[in-house]
């Protein structure tokens, strides 16, 4: 009961400091399950600002002359129903703010909430190599319908995705990840109203561990992510909508106690295509692990 109360204090306290300030991610995590009957109770905050617009005419990436931030809270909460099976809830919670010379607005809002499962086809210790599946489904719960796309939480569709994560045993200090997510997407709206079809995602994500010390570990990430073209009512493709971006991540991973993991990190962009895009990106993921009983 000491720990269950411990983890509530813990959540209470992020929620309290840090909501005023990632997109939802399948792919947290090794392909390490939680003994059976654990609680995994996970906060994250993260901050972009949006400096970068592609310009489809010139094929490459200009300033952006608005002043668009985004920032979030996400959390996840997740029981391990047993030693290989996980079942997990992911909340994000998002503020947008949006600038120009005829508008200065802001709005906050809760993205689309998932339900993700892991199960280990192969259980990971620490010499073996571990093999998880995932399967989630998405629920269009974030606005969509705002003009301006400061609080674009959302496309209102319900999605499908599916995944795997494997994880090498430790070479030395060394030890490698390979993840690989695919989203089934239906029908969304845009802010006028008008249906289309969200393009399918896929994200690829190549990670290398190096153990410094039996309490700390650094990380070096990078992630490929891309979307497919809308199409729209009568399934013609819209031009320019697919997304591709490359990103690179450097972090470390603190354990201070026995169940809580502290995990800072830097996103920075390497390139891609469309839309726009972040100048770096600071993470900051706790988590912490505890039984019930």
């Amino acid at each position: 009961m000491k720990k269950f109360v411990t983890g509530i204090i813990l959540i209470a306290c992020f929620c309290v400091f840090i909501l005023p300030q990632a997109d939802a991610q399948v792919l947290w995590r090794s392909a390490k399950t939680m003994k059976k009957g654990s609680v995994i109770a996970m906060a994250q905050w993260y901050y972009m600002d949006f400096a970068k617009v592609y310009d489809t005419t010139e094929g490459e990436w200009k300033d952006e002359d608005n002043d668009y931030l985004k920032w979030g809270f996400e959390t996840m909460f997740g029981y391990a129903v047993t030693d290989r099976w996980e079942v997990m809830l992911h909340i994000p919670i998002r503020f947008h703010s949006f600038e120009k010379p005829d508008l200065d607005e802001s709005n906050s809002g809760v993205g689309d909430i998932f339900f993700k499962t892991r199960y280990s086809v192969l259980p990971w210790a620490k010499d073996k190599h571990g093999l998880a599946f995932l399967g989630s489904v998405r629920f269009g719960t974030g606005e969509y319908d705002n003009p301006y796309s400061f609080c674009n939480c959302g496309d209102g569709s319900t999605d499908f995705g599916l995944g795997g994560i494997f994880s090498t045993a430790w070479i030395k200090n060394f030890r490698g990840h390979l993840k690989l997510n695919y989203w089934i997407n239906g029908e969304g709206k845009d802010h006028n109203d008008v249906t289309y079809t969200v393009g399918n995602e896929v994200r690829f994500i190549g990670k290398v561990d190096y153990n410094f010390h039996k309490k700390f570990m650094g990380f070096m990430t990078y992630i490929f992510y891309n979307q497919a073209e809308k199409e729209d009512e009568d399934g013609n493709k819209i031009e320019n909508s697919d997304k591709t971006r490359h990103n690179f991540v450097l972090g470390g991973l603190w354990k201070p106690q026995k169940g809580l993991f502290i995990r800072p990190k830097i996103v920075l962009p390497l390139g891609g295509e469309n839309g726009r895009n972040f100048g770096f990106k600071p993470v900051l993921d706790v988590w912490y692990i505890f039984k019930l009983l």
